[in-house]
């Protein structure tokens, strides 16, 4: 009887100390940042990728502005690059088929798109909203004018 509760009292132990003692760590943990490539992504008004686009990427560095690549999107309209070392900012033009456009950014502040659009369904749903509020004022003015005669 004597064995048991001390193999009981010896398992409670071992449970509290399992239960109560925090996680710990032989291993050695090291940090180190890296950025591996910077991905540009390019699409019509329709939401339609801008496959096969050419792209010119520009380094800006202390005001002066120089070609750092070219190159073509892929199939999904995106163009990955490897960041210039002691470069942040940087100026992407985007051409395909007399349809381009361009983006200045800086990887240290990150990108605000100026002239986002809506996806064409969005479009079509605020044209028709646009519509309807028209329409509603017309009715509105329309049932007031009778409701004066």
């Amino acid at each position: 009887m004597r064995i048991i509760q001390n193999l009981s009292l010896l398992a409670l132990i071992l449970i509290l100390c399992m239960v109560l003692i925090p996680n710990a760590s032989a291993h050695r943990v090291h940090l180190r940042e890296q950025i591996m490539e910077v991905q540009i992504k390019a699409w019509y008004g329709g939401g339609d990728p801008m496959a096969n686009a050419d792209v010119e990427l520009y380094s800006i560095r202390d005001g002066q502005e120089k070609l750092y690549l070219e190159g073509k999107t892929d199939e999904n309209g995106l163009y990955y690059f490897a960041p210039e070392l002691g470069t942040s900012s940087y100026r992407v033009v985007v051409e395909a088929s007399g349809h381009s456009n361009e983006l200045e950014f800086d990887l240290t502040a990150g990108s605000q798109p100026e002239n986002a659009e809506l996806p064409l369904y969005l479009n079509v749903l605020v044209g028709f909203g646009f519509l309807a509020g028209i329409g509603g004022i017309a009715a509105y003015f329309s049932a007031r004018k009778m409701k004066e005669q």
